[in-house]
C-alpha cells in the first residue's frame, strides 16, 4: 500500500508595503469624499429649511388676501405648544430658527390669543445648528404682518415701496457659499435667493 503525501502551499499574505499603500489610497479617497458629502447634505438640509419658510410666508400672504384680514407670521420660542394648555406666542427676537407660527391677527398686534385669533400653521425649531436671522432696510423688526391687499408695513412705509425685509439662513460655520435667504418687499413680493442663484445680490 503506497502512502500519498499532501503538499500544502505556503500561506500568502500582504506585505507591510502593500498594506500601507492600501491605507494611503483609502485616506485619499476619504479626504476627497467627506467634504463633498458634507456639502451635499448641508445644502440639501438648508434648501429644505428655506423652502419651508418661504411656503409659510406665502401662506400668510395668501390667507390675508383670501380672507380679507390681517395675518401675521412671527418667530416663536414655543411654536409647538398646544393652544389648550400653553398658548404659542411670538418671540421678541430676530432669530427664527427656534420656529415660527402663522395666525389670523385680529387685533393687528402680532400677539396670538386663543380668544380671537386663528392659528394657521406652526413650524418647529431647526434640529441642527443652522441660524435664521431677520433684518430689514428700515430697522430690525421681529414679526411680519400682511394686510388684506397682501402688502406689509412691518419693515417701513416707504412711499416708493423701496423697503425690504430679509430672513437669512446660515449654517454653523457661516459658509457664504451655502447661505440662503428669503427677501420680502413692502408690496408682498417674495424672493428666495442664494449664492448659487442670486436674484437680488448676495444674501447678507
Amino acid at each position: 500500500m503506497s502512502t500519498m503525501r499532501a503538499h500544502r502551499r505556503p500561506t500568502e499574505g500582504f506585505t507591510i508595503v502593500e498594506l500601507m499603500v492600501v491605507i494611503a489610497i483609502i485616506a485619499v479617497v476619504l479626504a476627497l469624499a467627506i467634504p463633498s458629502y458634507k456639502s451635499v447634505t448641508t445644502q440639501g438640509r438648508m434648501a429644505g429649511e428655506i423652502n419651508d419658510l418661504a411656503t409659510s410666508i406665502e401662506l400668510a400672504r395668501s390667507a390675508a388676501i383670501k380672507q380679507g384680514l390681517t395675518v401675521t407670521i412671527c418667530p416663536s420660542a414655543n411654536p409647538t405648544a398646544t393652544p389648550s394648555t400653553t398658548t404659542p406666542a411670538c418671540a421678541n427676537s430676530t432669530e427664527w430658527n427656534t420656529g415660527w407660527i402663522v395666525f389670523i391677527d385680529t387685533a393687528n398686534n402680532q400677539t396670538f390669543t386663543t380668544s380671537g385669533d386663528t392659528l394657521l400653521r406652526i413650524h418647529g425649531p431647526f434640529t441642527g445648528s443652522d441660524t435664521l436671522v431677520y433684518s430689514s432696510t428700515a430697522g430690525t423688526t421681529t414679526g411680519i404682518t400682511f394686510n388684506r391687499m397682501g402688502g406689509t408695513n412691518s419693515f417701513g412705509t416707504a412711499t416708493n415701496f423701496g423697503n425690504t425685509g430679509t430672513l437669512t439662513l446660515h449654517d454653523a460655520t457661516n459658509n457664504a457659499t451655502w447661505r440662503r435667504c428669503v427677501i420680502l418687499s413692502e408690496a408682498g413680493n417674495i424672493t428666495v435667493d442664494s449664492e448659487q442663484n442670486s436674484q437680488q445680490g448676495a444674501c447678507p
